[in-house]
């Protein structure tokens, strides 16, 4: 039996990944695309935005797993074979990337960085008020694994965190959760700093409009480390250009890579980043991709699972 690791990711390095994988699975043969040695003997493809048509030459594959924390990549394939279980990777180490990225961006926006590095510029001198922790409100948006572990790093720094997604949810601690599309605009209304985690589903496609934006209070800022496409980005130039939106993080677009002529590039409100919020370590990657292997070869589940139901 084999693996097929497939990608069209420069950025990604298939011999760093390979030799992780090797490492973690000895008893494998790990093969990389197009180099795939006998396509009988494949029955795993750990992939990311692999050559789309490629997975259904393998007679015998078994379940395709992600090297990264999303699966659209796999799902958009309109030649994916169907029947076969997709596996997400939830990896400590990517959730651990996830939530020093959002606090970057949480501290940066409570501590008025973002207005001290525009006095530098104008060689101004003006000390603002600090806002204390506990005064300050955070909402998140998507409560599942990196989610819930934002929420938590930001409760243990006295933040207060409010949570919303579209269905009900057990053991959330501190973190105030309400779920369902009704109570989302007075969830938005308390959210001095919105960090949007959710995944790009049906339901999600372009959930933050105008509409839900101008519900956020005056002067909010917005960190968006889910996926493009769920915040109208040019109803959010909209807000940021009359300011009601003081600023914004992004690292997710409708479309990657950000077109070079798309506004928010220039716009000085917003802090661009190249979908880098949540990188894959392979090391601990391929630990977690092989657990979930040996899981299938043992007759039990892997996890997780995507869901075509929920849509993540």
């Amino acid at each position: 039996m084999s693996i097929i690791l497939a990608s069209t990711d420069f950025w990604e390095d298939m011999d760093v990944w390979s030799n992780s994988l090797r490492m973690a699975m000895p008893e494998m043969d790990i093969n990389v695309y197009p180099d795939e040695g006998d396509i009988n003997k494949v029955e795993y493809a750990v992939v990311w935005k692999h050559p789309k048509g490629i997975l259904k030459k393998y007679p015998n594959l078994k379940a395709i797993l992600s090297l990264g924390a999303g699966v659209d990549h796999i799902i958009s394939d309109p030649d994916l074979p169907k029947g076969l279980p997709i596996i997400r990777l939830v990896d400590k180490k990517l959730t651990h990337e996830m939530c020093l990225h959002a606090l970057h961006w949480v501290l940066h926006f409570h501590s008025d960085q973002y207005l001290y590095r525009i006095q530098q510029f104008n060689h101004e001198w003006n000390q603002k008020s600090s806002i204390q922790s506990e005064d300050r409100t955070i909402g998140i948006m998507g409560l599942g694994n990196i989610g819930k572990s934002i929420g938590d790093l930001l409760v243990n720094l006295d933040f207060k965190v409010i949570g919303w997604g579209a269905r009900k949810k057990e053991a959330l601690g501190l973190i105030d959760y309400s779920f369902g599309k009704d109570k989302l605009s007075s969830f938005l209304s308390r959210a001095d700093i919105l960090i949007n985690v959710l995944p790009k589903t049906q339901n999600t496609a372009n959930l933050l409009s105008k509409k839900e934006l101008e519900c956020l209070p005056k002067g909010s800022f917005i960190i968006n480390i889910g996926r493009g496409g769920i915040i109208d980005e040019s109803d959010l130039l909209i807000l940021l250009d009359n300011n009601h939106i003081a600023a914004a993080a992004l690292d997710v677009f409708t479309e990657e890579p950000l077109p070079e002529n798309n506004s928010l590039w220039s716009h000085p409100s917003v802090y661009i980043t190249p979908h880098i919020a949540g990188q894959s370590n392979p090391k601990s990657a391929a630990k977690t991709i092989a657990e979930n292997i040996h899981n299938i070869q043992k007759g039990k589940l892997p996890y997780p699972i995507y869901s075509n139901e929920n849509g993540y």
